[in-house]
């Protein structure tokens, strides 16, 4: 079959490898001069590695994208170590990651300290998420872990990253927050453009073809039976096509989707990512690789030090630091400058410093991914159509589809898998 794909994010390329694995003319169309989505890494003169624009690692049970990362050759690229997770409390950081430290955190009392582990222990045995899609997020922790703990550890950080939707995220996310979590972390070598390479070079081996800084303007199911896709003044047809992109431009460029497919996908609230990364001369936290920001107070939800997780011999001897923040649409940070954002974080980051010497940036950058995160709220699940949609040969898989985990590389790839599934069942053949 001649398949095209729209978007060079990891569920696209999963997609395609797969596909291409099996025999099928796949070409893959990519909006962006670089593939990868979220996941994109950049490199600049002086250092021997990738960086993502966003901030990116696997927990040790991501075992979808570790598995593809072997299939592909690059098992030897898996590093895995354990960096230290920590929480900001009255002005001072607490690690937080294991229960011996929380135990210690003087921010909670005992009772709370063994109901918040209680919490923790209940959601990691419990298996049926489908239940907690029912309940609240806020009254779950509340009811199980208690007020003092909801306060100081999970409300900060829940509104932190949803706003307004805060209170109406399901217990389900939650749930799969804590189930997936592991003290050790896994990270791609030279970043996880060298798992994008792979795949890239993979499908071309298999005469795939993949073109990025490519614009589709329109896909159009044809009274043939055919699916005519135009990009950049250019035409092809297609046997099936698969949109990853996330729904809003999906229904731009294919109108023809029924609205009772689209209709609750478009009712799923997002929210946009933003990162701001800095290169300084010295580290911004000592030891720490990730800090949980929960001074609201504060323009950013978490600080996470790549350098403090990774080598700063990789990036030429410099440390890198992300400022990430899940934001709404309209919000006044996503229309700022990279400029007009490092003056509005600074004051914050230099009160962050661990270091009495201070430090220098030598280099910035800004990134934002729109509709990254989607909001997952009572009864997510019953919002999710199939991958197949009511249009013979096309199919649709971003990341609103992943459910009832949040969004990540992993469930890109789980999310690849499952559309070619859906796109080569003897089912869809038969229809061909």
């Amino acid at each position: 079959m001649k398949i095209a794909i729209i978007g060079g994010g990891f569920t696209g390329l999963t997609a395609a490898y797969e596909l291409s694995l099996a025999g099928h003319s796949v070409t893959v169309l990519e909006k962006d001069q670089h593939l990868g989505g979220l996941a994109y890494g950049f490199q600049k003169k002086g250092w021997a590695w990738h960086i993502e624009a966003a901030y990116h690692h696997l927990f040790t049970n991501d075992y979808h994208i570790i598995s593809l990362a072997k299939k592909i050759g690059l098992a030897g690229k898996l590093i895995i170590k354990r960096p230290i997770t920590a929480s900001m409390w009255r002005g001072n950081y607490y690690q937080l990651d294991s229960p011996v430290h929380l135990l210690l955190f003087p921010g909670l009392s005992f009772v709370a300290k063994v109901r918040t582990a209680l919490l923790i222990g209940f959601l990691k045995l419990f298996p049926f998420w489908k239940v907690l899609e029912r309940v609240h997020a806020q009254t779950l922790i509340t009811a199980v872990g208690g007020r003092n703990a909801w306060q100081v550890i999970w409300e900060p950080l829940l509104y932190g990253k949803f706003g307004t939707f805060a209170p109406t995220i399901a217990a389900s996310w939650f749930w799969a927050r804590i189930v997936k979590r592991t003290p050790s972390l896994c990270y791609v070598a030279g970043g996880f453009h060298t798992l994008v390479t792979a795949l890239q070079k993979h499908i071309e081996a298999h005469k795939g073809k993949i073109y990025t800084g490519t614009m589709v303007s329109s896909v159009h199911k044809q009274d043939d039976g055919n699916i005519a896709v135009t990009w950049n003044g250019t035409s092809g047809v297609f046997d099936q096509v698969l949109l990853t992109v996330p729904t809003p431009f999906a229904e731009k460029i294919m109108p023809q989707l029924p609205e009772d497919y689209t209709s609750s996908l478009r009712s799923i609230p997002h929210v946009h990512a933003q990162v701001l990364i800095l290169e300084t001369d010295r580290p911004i936290l000592n030891n720490i690789y990730w800090l949980n920001v929960t001074d609201r107070k504060f323009p950013f939800l978490a600080a996470v030090a790549h350098t403090n997780f990774m080598d700063t011999k990789h990036y030429g001897g410099k440390h890198l630091t992300y400022f990430g923040n899940y934001l709404p649409q309209n919000h006044p940070y996503l229309s700022m400058t990279k400029k007009e954002l490092l003056k509005t974080f600074l004051p914050y980051i230099k009160n962050l410093a661990s270091s009495d010497k201070g430090f220098r940036i030598t280099d910035s950058f800004m990134f934002v991914g729109p509709f990254a995160q989607p909001v997952h709220q009572l009864l997510y699940s019953a919002r999710i159509p199939p991958v197949s949609t009511p249009i013979p040969g096309v199919f649709m898989a971003n990341m609103d589809f992943v459910v009832p985990w949040d969004r990540g590389t992993n469930y890109a790839v789980s999310l690849g898998q499952h559309a070619v599934r859906a796109m080569t069942s003897p089912a869809v053949f038969t229809k061909s």
